[in-house]
């Protein structure tokens, strides 16, 4: 019998990782469900791992999380190796990856998205999103310049957008020699890439020539309140609740800690004036009915004066937080791309709206079965068929309002 409990209870333990790295809730309905059943295992591993090194002292959760998700480049198929040329560079000083059509139609200069990557902004290189761009060239037929801005936590705010700035500035003062059309540079970027694009845009809203257009892909907006309904989703993969107010927190001021981030997610980080100044910019009732039934506001919790005060410098910084401009009269034309199953779809549909008020000229395509990261997804095993969809309208986009 000594020997029967401890087995028991090793069987059990293991029954009970088994069960929680495989059973994985997916909405009725959702396309493509053992796909993401398999994709949520892999991350939960992902996690798992990085959490016992993180408990073992091997290292920091945000190294780990650096080393895990940014492999060596992957041999690529034949066609994105072949048929689209990259180049390691230093545009103003910043480290930047340039792809071209290897057989470019027209052999004049071509169109060029200037490209910042997503990952909380303390996540990302170049090599990670090495297949994405190469995807784009040659679907789209235009060039890239994905950038290697410097991260948080050890580069905060205001270092990724001047680095992402920087290198804009660079394409539009040297497109000529850079052989790039200068009437057809298009800034944009994927989560936190879509922050920086709209950031940068806003600040070159008067260069000349002015910016072609914007892509924003599940962009993060502001974090002035994480109660809109689509924070309060009960099913968001890839990017969860929580991790929001810890990204944001790393970007504006380098740390965290726990206790913030509680009191961010109860929006106990912004006082009663502050949220009454900025509340027209982050109404959920303009929301489409569909995404507000079953909602009801939560109440806020008691507002941590000193978390407020030493916030609200980040919270209400129109550089950090886009939707909270006063104005976007003058934007360049803006592809937001939003998701069903994501924390940040808010965000986009409300910074639609409000480019659209401004006179801008906006599609905005709100993707059913659509997740945070789901644009990277189109290679097997895990080739999701909203994936496809995204990164076939991203370069859609490009071909009928840039190629013109």
């Amino acid at each position: 019998m000594g020997f029967v409990k401890p087995v028991l209870i090793i069987s059990s333990a293991v029954t009970a990782c088994l069960a929680y790295l495989t059973y994985t809730s997916v909405p009725r309905g959702f396309r493509n469900p053992w796909k993401m059943r398999l994709f949520n295992i892999l991350l939960k591993v992902q996690q798992f791992v990085i959490c016992t090194e993180e408990a073992l002292g091997i290292d920091n959760w945000i190294n780990l999380n650096r080393r895990l998700a940014a492999p060596r480049l992957k041999k690529l198929e034949y066609a994105l190796a072949h048929s689209v040329k990259a180049r390691n560079e230093l545009y103003d000083g910043i480290p930047v990856r340039v792809y071209r059509p290897r057989n470019a139609s027209s052999p004049g200069p071509l169109p060029v998205w200037v490209y910042f990557h997503g990952g909380g902004w303390i996540f990302g290189n170049l090599d990670m999103y090495d297949a994405f761009c190469r995807r784009v060239v040659l679907e789209s037929g235009i060039a890239v310049v994905s950038v290697g801005y410097r991260l948080a936590p050890e580069h905060p705010y205001p270092a990724p957008l001047d680095d992402c700035h920087k290198v804009a500035q660079y394409v539009l003062k040297n497109a000529s020699q850079l052989r790039f059309d200068e009437s057809k540079v298009v800034v944009g970027g994927d989560s936190v890439g879509g922050n920086l694009a709209a950031a940068v845009a806003i600040r070159m809203i008067n260069s000349n020539p002015p910016l072609a257009a914007q892509i924003l892909i599940y962009p993060v907006l502001q974090s002035i309140t994480y109660q809109l309904p689509s924070y309060c989703l009960p099913w968001t993969p890839m990017l969860k609740r929580h991790r929001m107010p810890i990204y944001s927190l790393l970007y504006f001021m380098g740390s965290y800690k726990q206790a913030w981030v509680d009191a961010m997610l109860k929006n106990a980080h912004v006082t009663e004036k502050v949220r009454q100044r900025y509340s027209q910019y982050v109404d959920f009732r303009k929301l489409p009915e569909h995404y507000l039934q079953g909602y009801s506001e939560p109440k806020s919790g008691n507002v941590n004066e000193e978390l407020a005060f030493m916030l609200e410098p980040y919270v209400t910084n129109p550089e950090i937080n886009p939707l909270l401009n006063e104005s976007l009269v003058g934007a360049p034309p803006a592809l937001v791309m939003t998701c069903r199953y994501d924390v940040l779809r808010d965000d986009g549909i409300l910074y639609a709206l409000r480019l659209k008020e401004a006179g801008v000229r906006v599609e905005h395509l709100d993707y059913e079965h659509g997740f945070h990261g789901m644009v990277f997804l189109t290679e097997k095993p895990l080739r999701f068929d909203v994936g496809v969809e995204s990164l076939q309208d991203v370069c859609k986009f490009i071909r009928t309002h840039i190629f013109i």
